[in-house]
């Protein structure tokens, strides 16, 4: 085994500095969560928009799915963190400065708010037309059909998909150190910037990615099915 190998599969230099990674870590599962939050509850919002009656608020709600979906992760996250306060500012008329982890779930939960956005559209438009008649047939109103009959469906039915979304939106976290946030992959940069040995510490970041993944994906796989095979059995 050449010595460059050994040096990569030797994760002794990652283990040792455990505690430090270990807040990293912390930060990123932080920005993950409220970052999920954000893209959740505007999805959520969005899609309601695009399959309203009006014309203006389906445009609006495309126009928020389009630019979102077709930002990219990395120009968004630095556009939030430096020209947004910029913008802000000018209109309020005073100076503003947004904390690089707050830029992070904003530029963040943005994005993938539209992938979210699309998850649920689909959802609402599958539940059968029927449902909603029963409903309206009942006396209840729209809104009430919405939260009782359609989105408890839409749940059931955007799971496989919104675990895939929600993958890519942890992966994503690992840029957010380009803007200083004390994440994994900013904690291993500055190691690296102390100890020289860049290979075992990126291999070890790798392996903490791969198995946090990996077991949430495992775990969402588990309860998806057996939840959907008991409610639909």
């Amino acid at each position: 085994m050449s010595d460059s190998l050994r040096e990569v599969l030797d994760l002794t230099l990652f283990w040792e500095y455990r505690q430090i990674l270990l807040k990293g870590l912390a930060t990123s599962l932080g920005v993950f969560a409220c970052a999920a939050v954000i893209a959740l509850a505007a999805g959520l919002g969005v899609a309601l928009l695009r399959v309203s009656r009006l014309r203006a608020l389906r445009w609006a709600g495309t126009l928020h799915t389009e630019i979102s979906r077709n930002s990219p992760d990395y120009i968004m996250i630095v556009w939030v963190h430096f020209v947004l306060p910029l913008l802000i500012g000018a209109v309020i008329g005073r100076r503003m400065e947004f904390n690089p982890f707050v830029s992070s779930v904003i530029a963040l939960g943005y994005v993938y708010s539209g992938y979210f956005a699309e998850t649920f559209r689909a959802g609402i438009e599958a539940v059968p037309r029927g449902h909603v008649e029963a409903g309206l047939a009942f006396g209840m109103s729209e809104r009430r059909i919405m939260w009782r009959l359609i989105l408890p469906q839409v749940v059931r039915r955007m799971l496989p998909e919104s675990t895939n979304q929600f993958i890519s939106m942890f992966k994503a976290t690992s840029i957010v150190s380009l803007i200083a946030v004390p994440d994994l992959m900013y904690q291993v940069s500055m190691v690296t910037a102390q100890e020289m040995r860049p290979l075992p510490l990126y291999t070890g970041a790798a392996l903490a990615y791969f198995v946090i993944v990996f077991g949430a994906a495992s775990l969402l796989q588990l309860f998806s099915s057996r939840w959907r095979a008991k409610v639909f059995a």
